[in-house]
């Protein structure tokens, strides 16, 4: 496999980057003879982060051009929505680092003269837009039909690409918008407690006064039910929206929340809602759920991998109890894809490089320098196997990495939920609602686990959890997890209660 097909397939990075340089340092330069791309644009185009830093790092050119005269820049952003993979936005970031000002606008005929501004416009990438902007792409260029960036994004349905063509404009909008969101989540956490025996003050520890200005509009000065109070809200949100925007189309997910976690409560097939452990269970529900499995050859063994589909459908179930419906049924759709597929062996466990490209490059690093990193991460690693081509430190340097940029961008190396004012709830919700508004509490936890009994594997995660350098990320569970899961093959009540303690233990500090 050529350099060309290890930048599309993702494996362009570390020391197989490192050994094609050492054969020939030139080769960055090199143009795919089937595309007439050089190694950074077939990486770009295939939404590969991480393999676009290292090759920058090494000295590819950000402005190189292609056969046909493209910037990686301008194909990065001529991809569709529907073409794009992943990551379009941190790439645009990473090349904008190191693309030269006369190149930001870097466009070709064949392309009707459009910038890389006015395909991010056209595609209704705002974050992309926003980045392009703060590098100084050009608001007034044109392209063959006359328009500019500016004309394009007034022509859109989309107002919010308009507004991120416009910083200040966009940064006062969201701040008041974000001020009258937060108003009306209060109030009706405010209404469900005074009406439902102050369910949000014991379950989520918000006690905020009844707004009366707010009660007045929603509901023109009358004491409504349960039923016409929905109603009202929804009218209200209706007729406000860019209320409804930030609401999502759920206007009453609060309400749901509420009555989720009380039928919890009561439910007494699980001990999910049981006092000791409903506090533990919303702390658990409240970070977003990431499970990195192990696909390798030795995962056929001893029912490894049913194993992992067990524990992956189990962890989905239970850390969904009390979200709305819409993530929930989200959630739902895990198990039905566990059960399509057919185990395929993957060869060896590159598990530090695969953690990063995989996973911390599309769900966290891509959304630090936008700052749209609303909500902590819980990340459950399985594996039965020790890292292999790759160093053996390659895990536990992506996880130390990830602390050092989350640190970087502002926010906290690990998830944190504690604040004087806000309780976990409220974090929650104006996560939902305004997103990277609440960043300061969007961190980054790690639960590592072992299937199987291979000491190697065994020895390996007893050395991450000793690492005093990623001790505040990251807890390493003792247990077997296969072996649980069989222990408690009879007993789904046991089961959720060691899973949902074990989920736990990262972030109960």
């Amino acid at each position: 496999m050529g350099i060309h097909e290890d930048a599309r397939q993702g494996t362009l990075v570390g020391d197989t980057l490192t050994r094609y340089l050492l054969s020939n340092p030139n080769i960055l330069n090199e143009q795919d003879p089937v595309t007439g791309r050089a190694p950074l644009a077939t990486a770009a185009v295939a939404g590969f982060a991480d393999e676009v830093e290292q090759l920058l790092q090494k000295g590819a050119k950000a402005d190189a051009l292609s056969r046909n005269g493209e910037t990686a820049l301008l194909l990065t952003t001529r991809l569709t929505p529907r073409e794009t993979i992943r990551n379009r936005p941190r790439i645009v970031q990473l090349l904008l680092s190191k693309t030269p000002a006369g190149s930001v606008d870097a466009t070709t005929a064949a392309d009707g003269n459009n910038t890389p501004l006015m395909y991010a416009v056209l595609n209704g990438d705002v974050e992309s837009v926003r980045l392009l902007v703060k590098a100084g792409a050009s608001l007034t260029a044109t392209n063959d039909s006359g328009l500019t960036a500016e004309k394009i994004a007034a022509a859109s349905s989309d107002k919010a690409v308009a507004r991120a063509l416009d910083p200040e404009k966009e940064q006062s909008i969201l701040a008041k918008l974000a001020g009258v969101v937060g108003s009306v989540l209060l109030y009706v956490v405010a209404w469900v407690n005074k009406t439902a025996k102050g369910v949000m003050r014991r379950l989520f520890g918000l006690n905020p006064k009844l707004n009366k200005n707010i009660d007045e509009v929603i509901n023109d000065g009358k004491t409504p039910d349960k039923v016409q109070f929905v109603e009202n809200v929804d009218k209200f949100v209706k007729e406000n929206p860019t209320l409804e925007r930030f609401f999502k189309g759920n206007p009453k997910y609060i309400q749901e929340l509420a009555k989720k976690a009380t039928e919890l409560e009561n439910d007494p097939s699980t001990p999910l809602g049981q006092p000791n452990l409903l506090p533990k269970t919303i702390k658990v529900t409240l970070h977003q759920q990431v499970i990195y499995c192990d696909d390798s050859s030795s995962m056929k063994r001893d029912g490894r991998w049913d194993a992992q589909v067990r524990l992956v459908k189990k962890i989905a179930q239970i850390t969904t109890r009390i979200l709305p419906e819409g993530r929930r049924r989200r959630a739902a759709e895990i198990g039905g894809i566990m059960d399509k597929m057919s185990w395929q062996p993957n060869g060896d466990t590159a598990i530090g490089t695969y953690l990063r490209s995989k996973i911390l490059e599309p769900l966290v690093y891509s959304k630090l320098h936008p700052q749209s990193l609303a909500r902590p991460l819980l990340i459950s690693v399985i594996t039965d196997g020790m890292p292999s081509r790759e160093k053996d430190e390659a895990f536990v340097e992506a996880i130390k990495e990830c602390g050092d940029k989350l640190k970087q961008a502002g926010y906290p190396r690990e998830s944190e939920y504690i604040h004087p004012s806000i309780s976990p709830f409220d974090i929650y919700a104006l996560s939902e609602a305004v997103g990277s508004r609440t960043r300061n509490f969007a961190g980054v936890k790690f639960m590592i686990g072992q299937i199987g009994v291979a000491k190697t594997a065994a020895a390996f995660l007893e050395d991450v959890g000793k690492n005093k350098d990623i001790a505040d990320m990251v807890f390493v569970t003792s247990d077997q997890l296969d072996k649980k899961v069989s222990a408690y093959k009879e007993n789904e009540g046991d089961l959720d209660r060691w899973l949902m303690e074990t989920l736990f233990s990262p972030i109960k500090n």
